[in-house]
């Protein structure tokens, strides 16, 4: 997917915001889509390449303090 990055944007502030994530696989993924990004900060707008990400279910289990 590609989108625009603004000016003064943190890299793992773009990726948080369209994918709810920001670790080092999906920021090392997003650089060798976009060679031409050589900084953690955008010092103008750019369109860059997302990487797809694998959305992992949340699980939930109930907890009881009693029984």
């Amino acid at each position: 997917m590609k989108v625009s990055a603004k000016a003064g944007e943190l890299i793992t502030d773009l990726l948080y915001k369209h994918t709810g994530q920001d670790n080092d696989q999906l920021e090392q993924a997003f650089y060798q889509l976009n060679p031409h990004v050589r900084r953690e900060v955008f010092f103008v707008g750019t369109e860059v390449v997302l990487p797809q990400v694998k959305q992992v279910p949340k699980t939930q289990r109930v907890t009881k303090s009693w029984d």
